[in-house]
């Protein structure tokens, strides 16, 4: 990518559906009926990923050329046990399932940030909670550019 990635300040409908930017739409090339993984991170401050079927595909095979072994095992079942699929209409929404709304802590508005090999979706307060490692991460890369 030549560009910086972007960020939205979204809303978890009633409904439990959200809606993509047109932005991340058009750069994913999503269209009604397109298939859309979504795979939530555990931890403290837990958020969702959602790939395309073409960002999928890139991650499993990431994963196949790690080595075997029990960690691998675990993360296999871990991702089988947790990730679900679903498909976009046709004003790009996606419904997220209560599951993993509850397990994310995703409701009503939502950061959406488009991280090029996959958009995630954070509760807004578990940002602020992290935005001090974000900015030593930043520092220590931006730092190593220069």
């Amino acid at each position: 990518m030549d560009r910086f990635n972007e960020r939205y300040l979204q809303t978890i409908d009633a409904r439990g559906r959200l809606q993509l930017s047109r932005d991340i739409r058009s750069e994913f090339g999503l269209k009604k009926g397109d298939l859309l993984y979504l795979l939530p991170t555990p931890g403290e401050r837990p958020h969702l990923q959602i790939r395309t079927a073409r960002q999928w595909q890139d991650y499993q095979g990431r994963l196949r050329e790690k080595t075997p072994g029990h960690r691998k095992s675990d993360f296999l079942r871990f991702v089988n046990l947790v990730k679900e699929s679903v498909r976009s209409d046709a004003q790009g929404r996606i419904g997220v399932p209560q599951r993993i709304r509850e397990q994310c802590r995703l409701n009503g508005r939502v950061l959406v940030i488009n991280m090029g090999y996959c958009v995630e979706v954070w509760n807004p307060e578990f940002v602020r909670d992290k935005f001090a490692d974000f900015t030593r991460a930043f520092q220590e890369i931006n730092d190593s550019l220069y």
